[in-house]
């Protein structure tokens, strides 16, 4: 099955006032504040449980308080596995590479959905037209979907919704000559009552700048708000970070310009940057990208971590706005820029390292998570793909870092962290690419390693999600071989 909607239509001077735009989500936030006033009043361990009671459900969910492990005796009949994730009605969902799968409470296997059932895959590509862009190739008709790589990440949504994030061919001039422009991007997908599914691609753009610039393209982490802002959806990416609004989400008119009603639901390009050998010597030289690091903290803000530096993006009710601040209006903390490694390179005290201190501004740090604890800390991990420096882990306590040895400090079996969790109980969960899992404690130093088979399918791990929706929440980690669920930790 093909698409072939055509998403450009005319360009038209068709812009709604920005006060307009505005003034619909200052609605929706102001109906918020109430909700928002609750949160700060409570302790923020207290934060993790409040997406349940907001939910309105069995606070234990629909399926069994045990741990439970999913591999193709379950229908899953590829590998890896590279997410699992819970929606808002708490259908399990699986991805590999080539198919999303679905376990709805209570059915007995995992039903497959791939490009035939509307998947945007490299062979079932949305047909555009950018006859009617400003400059650039001016193809039309031009495909967009995934590369040949596929599915890289999915997280659950609203009810009966999921969001497919895909790789995209991230090579080439980035612009409306690029060949490569649509390729990659976002999959909404919506799960109707016959089984079928309901699919609407996300083509990312650059908002409000005459659609010339086509950065972001492979999804390298999503991460859903189910509550402090509910059902935003923010997405990190090979160049930037992006915010989207799903529930706002539309296709053009045949009389609207694609870029005018984008500036509804979709915020595009937002990052800290740092520059080689710094911006205050080449401002021209930025560096920023591979955002494999997203968690909402519990103000709203998001955390954002990515191959050179890190930092915390403040909220806007506005999406548009959200993603066009610069400076310090955008952003709570930008760390790496500027930055001088001190003498001695353990010397105590801040020097807005980003996280990490490598040698130079625009060094690689590798960051490949961040998540927020319980005591407010913010935890992030370095992790290389290839042979590289493993930093290791730190924590920020809104003053300065502090930095720990994976192995010789937290008791992993190797110094690359795939993924790290803050959970509910104080401790820390760490994935190793290939020595499965560690909860660790940072107020006593114990740790527990969990590996295969007794927790896990294998101990090659590629993603781990935390589920407090439900209580006990759910930790969702997918290995090579298997999708585990653990609800009982040791």
């Amino acid at each position: 099955m093909r698409s072939t909607r055509d998403v450009t239509g005319k360009l038209v001077n068709n812009l709604p006032p920005l006060a307009a735009l505005g003034r619909v989500a200052e609605m929706r936030e102001e109906k918020m504040q109430d909700f928002k006033g609750l949160i700060g009043a409570l302790p923020l361990a207290a934060v993790f449980l409040m997406p349940v009671m907001a939910l309105g459900q069995d606070p234990a969910g629909p399926w069994p308080i045990d741990n439970r492990t999913y591999t193709a005796a379950d229908g899953i009949l590829e590998t890896p596995i590279v997410g699992t994730t819970t929606d808002e009605t708490q259908n399990l969902w699986v991805a590999t590479n080539d198919a999303l799968y679905l376990l709805k409470p209570g059915d007995a296997t995992f039903q497959r959905y791939a490009a035939a059932d509307g998947l945007h895959f490299q062979s079932n590509p949305v047909s555009y037209c950018d006859r009617y862009l400003g400059g650039g190739d001016h193809a039309c008709p031009i495909f967009g979907g995934a590369a040949a790589w596929g599915i890289s990440e999915i997280v659950g949504g609203g009810s009966n919704e999921v969001f497919i994030g895909y790789y995209g061919n991230d090579d080439g001039t980035q612009d409306w000559s690029d060949p490569n422009r649509h390729t990659g991007k976002v999959d909404r997908v919506r799960l109707n009552p016959d089984g079928s599914l309901q699919v609407d691609r996300f083509d990312l753009v650059l908002v409000g700048a005459g659609a010339q610039w086509w950065h972001n393209r492979t999804v390298q982490r999503m991460v859903f708000d189910h509550f402090i802002h509910p059902h935003q959806l923010y997405v990190g990416l090979n160049h930037g970070v992006d915010r989207l609004s799903p529930d706002q989400f539309r296709y053009p008119r045949p009389d609207e310009w694609f870029d005018t009603v984008n500036r509804e639901w979709m915020g595009d390009h937002l990052h800290p940057h740092v520059c080689y050998p710094s911006c205050d010597i080449d401002p021209n030289n930025q560096l920023m990208g591979d955002w494999r690091g997203l968690a909402i903290a519990p103000d709203g803000d998001l955390w954002v971590a990515g191959s050179w530096t890190a930092g915390k993006v403040r909220w806007d009710p506005d999406v548009f706005t959200w993603a066009n601040r610069r400076g310090e209006v955008a952003f709570a903390w930008a760390f790496g820029d500027p930055y001088v490694r001190p003498t001695p390179v353990d010397a105590p005290g801040f020097f807005n390292e980003p996280v990490f201190r490598p040698p130079h501004e625009g060094d690689k740090v590798f960051l490949s998570a961040v998540s927020v604890a319980t005591d407010g800390r913010v935890w992030f991990a370095s992790g290389p793909y290839w042979i590289d420096i493993n930093y290791g882990v730190a924590v920020f306590d809104g003053s300065t870092f502090q930095t720990y040895d994976p192995v010789t400090q937290i008791g992993m079996a190797e110094r690359n962290v795939r993924d790290l969790m803050a959970l509910p109980d104080g401790r820390i969960a760490l994935a190793g690419p290939n020595t499965g899992l560690v909860i660790w404690n940072p107020s006593t130093g114990e740790s527990l390693s969990l590996r295969a088979p007794d927790w896990l399918a294998d101990d090659r791990v590629h993603r781990m999600e935390l589920d407090t929706m439900v209580s006990p929440p759910a930790l969702h980690v997918s290995t090579n071989s298997g999708a585990t669920v653990i609800r009982v930790l040791p």
